[in-house]
């Protein structure tokens, strides 16, 4: 006579997940985030140390690499690297989901302040200020893609390379203004001589950054979350936090 077992329905959905998981038949020893950033600079300072503690809990080797903005973004959202170093909340929004296979890791890395640099006396108290001069930013920020436009007219807006590039035009006067990130912005002014003719004008709002993952990473990208707010919660991700901070003062 045939037996009838009661399987628990935790088990049926456990072999889901399992069959769905990128990592069924393997495991995961190794994955690799790429940014817009190079790495020494503020935000992947902090992200970097982080995200290594992060996987390096859950068992598995983490690596970054520095790509140009875009081409960062072409890695990592067709899946031949892993996942995306730093990118903003809403970073569906503001591109305009042209990348849906990168999903949110959901746990805040830092929050970054937006500013205005010029090398001349400009009077700034909004975005609509902007509308009379020729302004620079870094080609592959999609929160800044979005938001210019809304404020100046194509011929008014450069994407440079990238932030040196961006500030190296703003004091050659091809251009009027540059926006940044702040704490990069100054690090480079304090850092280059070429820049000594440049001045911070207006520090701007805050922007949230976050971590992105390949869809692939799906069920690991929820266990480097929770893993993330483990660490807020014991101590550790502060004191990765504070000890840049204190290296970039």
């Amino acid at each position: 006579m045939r037996k009838f077992y009661n399987i628990k329905p935790w088990y049926f959905y456990s072999l889901i997940l399992f069959s769905l998981s990128p990592a069924y038949g393997q495991t995961i020893q190794e994955i690799t985030f790429t940014g817009g950033q190079p790495l020494n600079q503020y935000q992947p300072s902090i992200i970097v140390p982080v995200l290594t503690e992060a996987f390096k809990r859950n068992k598995i080797r983490f690596k970054a690499v520095h790509n140009p903005s875009l081409r960062s973004l072409m890695y990592s959202s067709t899946g031949d690297l892993d996942g995306e170093l730093h990118r903003v909340y809403d970073f569906h929004k503001v591109s305009g989901n042209k990348y849906p296979d990168l999903i949110r890791i959901e746990s805040e890395l830092l929050s970054i302040w937006l500013a205005v640099f010029s090398t001349k006396v400009i009077k700034f108290d909004t975005w609509d200020d902007l509308k009379d001069y020729t302004v620079a930013y870094s080609r592959g920020r999609k929160n800044l893609e979005k938001i210019l436009p809304q404020y100046l007219s194509p011929e008014n807006i450069v994407a440079a390379n990238n932030d040196i590039h961006a500030f190296k035009i703003l004091s050659e006067g091809l251009v009027d203004l540059v926006v940044s990130e702040n704490r990069l912005g100054e690090n480079l002014l304090a850092g280059q001589q070429q820049f000594v003719n440049i001045k911070k004008i207006y520090k701007l709002h805050p922007t949230r950054i976050y971590s992105y993952m390949h869809k692939k990473h799906q069920l690991l990208a929820h266990k480097i979350a929770a893993t993330l707010e483990q660490m807020k919660q014991d101590g550790s991700f502060e004191k990765i936090v504070e000890a840049v901070n204190n290296a970039f003062k």
